[in-house]
């Protein structure tokens, strides 16, 4: 007996196993891919570890012909390398990790059973208290000819780059996918069922970011049903029914993910779900009160990321030992989508008391100094003059984002950033003129 098993070693599910594991504490974790789980293998790390060097190579661009001379190009295999070279030692150590800190792990896919048990590989095991962390995975349009359709997970184990790569869908996983395969060579196109919006993003910005990806030369298809992919002599084509065509190398899906929780047998423990993942309460706990869930596999308004999924593992590794819990209580969180220009948001951009502003920062010395060809950052700040939210486009999104994640989670006004010294020029040198 078990007093935890956590089914799911992503990063989540292991912070909450390493915090869990006391001496009293027999805990368990049950993976049935790559420990670690997606973040590091297929995901976030990889993609950034690629993109890092797209990134690299704009920024030279972007100074071309002002000191710097001479041409780059991204080589697909040396780029396939560096991912693999970083990232693949990242499973081998997890489960070293996991062994050495004395959690036993359980290798299969799991299950439970009518006994309200676990099965795993043809093994039963059982716990005082199971934790549900099993995240989500790629969606597949259920389309005629879906078999060809490839995923983000298959883009990063390509050996050879096509000529021309078609992606369905305007979400994240296309619009970064999408930058790594122009940069590569590849001829671009993104097809969307309706206008090519940035979803969960401010609109405006989100417009911004869509024009800028069309100015570095990836094609949109707008307001297109794509439902039937057929192979062809020379690749796929792509219809919609009526008189749309498009021919193409490779099909990636990038519409979104599911959650990991269709195979689990939950009915059998009465753990309620809907379409988009587990339901639980303020306590991250199911309808059974023996099953917590926390991750990408949750139905929540979250977004599903691994920093909240790391959140919600470390606030039940405090939570789950304590006489009396304290409800989950979620910061500001930040998104972002990466790329050579990124997309970055937090907080709230309306609201009662609650007022806009947008700054086009690309003559700002700290974007003049690397040329950066798009800067502009909206503002939302309340009746107190505190900034409550924002969205950005820039090359240095990513960290104008953090830095207003802080003054947010700070309730910082204008008089304390005042009260400090930053580095300049840097974004953090720019915030006083974010007021």
């Amino acid at each position: 007996m078990f007093d935890y098993i956590i089914i799911g070693a992503g990063p989540g599910g292991l912070g909450l196993a390493y915090r869990l594991k006391t001496k009293d504490n027999k805990i368990g974790i049950i993976e049935n891919d790559k420990w670690g789980g997606t973040c590091p293998n297929y995901g976030c790390d990889p993609t950034k570890m690629m993109m890092a060097v797209v990134e690299a190579k704009s920024r030279v661009e972007q100074l071309k012909g002002q000191g710097i001379s001479g041409e780059l190009n991204i080589d697909w295999k040396g780029l396939k390398s560096r991912k693999l070279n970083i990232t693949d030692p990242y499973e081998k150590s997890t489960f070293a990790g996991l062994k050495n800190a004395g959690i036993e792990t359980i290798y299969g896919s799991a299950a439970f059973n009518d006994q309200a048990e676990l099965e795993v590989e043809g093994k039963t095991y059982q716990a005082k208290t199971y934790i549900i962390a099993t995240g989500s995975r790629p969606c597949l349009l259920d389309i005629e000819g879906k078999e060809f359709l490839k995923t983000s997970n298959d883009f990063l184990a390509l050996e050879e780059f096509p000529a021309q790569i078609s992606f369905l869908g305007s979400g994240p996983i296309s619009l970064e996918l999408a930058q790594i395969a122009k940069a590569a060579g590849s001829d671009v196109t993104i097809i969307s069922r309706k206008k090519a919006r940035v979803a969960h993003f401010d609109e405006e910005m989100g417009q911004e970011f869509i024009n800028y990806l069309k100015a570095q030369g990836i094609k949109f298809i707008e307001d297109i049903s794509v439902d039937k992919v057929e192979k062809v002599a020379d690749g796929f084509l792509l219809t919609d029914g009526t008189d749309f065509e498009h021919k193409t190398d490779l099909v990636i899906a990038g519409v979104g993910r599911q959650p990991n929780s269709d195979k689990l047998n939950l009915e059998k423990v009465g753990v309620e779900t809907d379409a988009k993942g587990i339901k639980v309460n303020e306590y991250l706990q199911t309808s059974n009160s023996k099953i917590y869930a926390m991750g990408d596999v949750l139905s929540k308004n979250q977004p599903h990321l691994t920093p909240v999924s790391s959140f919600e593992g470390a606030y039940l590794g405090e939570n789950l030992v304590k006489d009396e819990p304290q409800k989950i209580a979620y910061p500001a969180i930040p998104t972002i989508i990466f790329g050579t220009a990124k997309l970055a948001e937090v907080g709230h951009l309306a609201g009662e008391g609650i007022h806009t502003k947008t700054l086009d920062l690309s003559s700002w010395y700290t974007y003049k100094r690397i040329n950066d060809p798009l800067a502009k950052l909206k503002v939302a700040l309340n009746e107190k003059r505190e900034i409550v939210g924002a969205s950005t486009v820039s090359s240095v999104a990513d960290e104008v984002i953090n830095l207003i994640n802080i003054l947010i989670q700070q309730k910082m006004t204008l008089a304390d950033v005042e009260k400090m010294i930053f580095t300049y020029p840097t974004v953090a040198s720019d915030l006083e003129y974010f007021y």
